[in-house]
């Protein structure tokens, strides 16, 4: 089998979407709707650098960034209130700067990569926390805004970047993660 990459699962999710980046999906309740995409011009090495700076890169992310600095998901163009917004570089640092300055108990090995439209939730990569398997990966959290940040911590909803994407994409741009827990 060959290594799962952002690029990969990335190139497969371009190659169905429609001429003008649209994407017809079943959601949860059998909702039937039309999702747009929008993917951005790669970061540059420099980019990258700034960033590695503040946080050592996973690598599957570091791969998606060289190629679409920053990408909006699944968004509901009908009604605003779904999708992914995955930041940019120069909004990397700018969010998680705004989202640290919210919460007292802020864990520096946080790097808000996204936010879910409609809810604010937030999605990280848990910089400091890695799976043994995936040595040069870290976990994906799910930073439910409605929570303290100390739960966030448990809330392990990928091994790696890559493997949430992926996920993402199987699950129709619905968050996965919760339907274990309903």
């Amino acid at each position: 089998m060959d290594e799962l990459s952002p690029i990969k699962v990335l190139g497969l999710l371009r190659s169905k979407l429609s001429n003008n980046s649209h994407l017809e999906v079943t959601g949860e309740g059998a909702y039937v709707w039309r999702a747009s995409f929008s993917f951005f011009p790669p970061a540059t090495v420099e980019d990258l650098e700034r960033l590695k700076s503040y946080w050592k890169l996973p690598s599957s992310y570091e791969q998606f960034l060289l190629y679409s600095n920053g990408a909006e998901l699944f968004i509901d163009d009908r009604y605003g209130q779904w999708g992914f917004s995955l930041y940019a570089v120069n909004d990397i640092l700018i969010k998680n700067t705004r989202w640290q300055s919210l919460y007292d108990d802020w864990s520096s090995s946080f790097l808000v990569f996204a936010e879910c439209l409609g809810d604010t939730d937030l999605l990280i990569l848990d910089t400091n926390r890695h799976s043994l398997s995936l040595p040069n990966e870290c976990y994906v959290l799910d930073g439910d805004t409605g929570y303290p940040v100390k739960t966030w911590q448990k809330n392990i909803i990928a091994k790696s970047f890559v493997q949430w994407l992926d996920r993402l994409i199987v699950a129709q741009g619905s968050k996965y993660w919760h339907w274990i827990s309903q």
